[in-house]
């Protein structure tokens, strides 16, 4: 009967105090929330002044705090390598234009130097076809057998037909056949 009598002033408890005060507290909160008022927020300050509840919400409170502090001091390390980043791409667009010019440069001044060779390599040719011309025939073919067959082609080429013609008849037979030919194989 005990046991039974104990039931039964729970079951009271729970019928006559508990589920109508939840009622009541969920209406009253309806009504707040319909009236504007933040009512987690209002819970939150006013749990703030209770000892147990205080100590629950601002652990939460810190931990929010420090997580956003974290993650404003990353957004921040991040924005200093996206600015790093920009840095260094405008510094790499920068060298690659400089490479640029550069290779421009050295393809300009090989093509002065090649052209600077070819006019001193033609200089040369009218120097020495000067001097073959100038000499006489026989003296030119007394030169020219001490020589091996590509140098006297060379020179050979450099003149004209008239005074070839008279090169290799003072030239030895064979060394003027040799010559002939050659020189025919270069033509075609």
């Amino acid at each position: 009967m005990k046991q039974n009598e104990k039931s039964n002033k729970l079951v009271w408890f729970l019928l006559v105090v508990f589920v109508p005060f939840v009622f009541a507290l969920t209406v009253f909160g309806i009504v707040l929330s319909f009236m504007g008022v933040n009512i987690w927020e209002e819970a939150k300050s006013t749990g703030k002044n209770i000892p147990i509840i205080k100590n629950v919400l601002s652990d939460k409170t810190e931990v929010a705090v420090t997580n956003n502090v974290q993650e404003k001091q990353w957004k921040s390390k991040f924005d200093e390598q996206e600015d790093y980043i920009k840095v260094l791409s405008a510094d790499l667009q920068k060298k690659e234009k400089e490479v640029t010019d550069l290779k421009s440069n050295i393809a300009l001044l090989e093509k002065q130097v090649e052209d600077a060779e070819t006019t001193v390599k033609e200089e040369e040719n009218e120097q020495v076809k000067k001097i073959y011309e100038a000499m006489s025939s026989k003296d030119a073919a007394a030169v020219m057998s001490e020589m091996n067959n590509n140098q006297i082609m060379s020179i050979l080429m450099l003149l004209q037909s008239e005074t070839q013609a008279e090169i290799l008849s003072k030239l030895d037979a064979k060394r003027a056949a040799e010559l002939t030919v050659l020189m025919a194989n270069k033509t075609l």
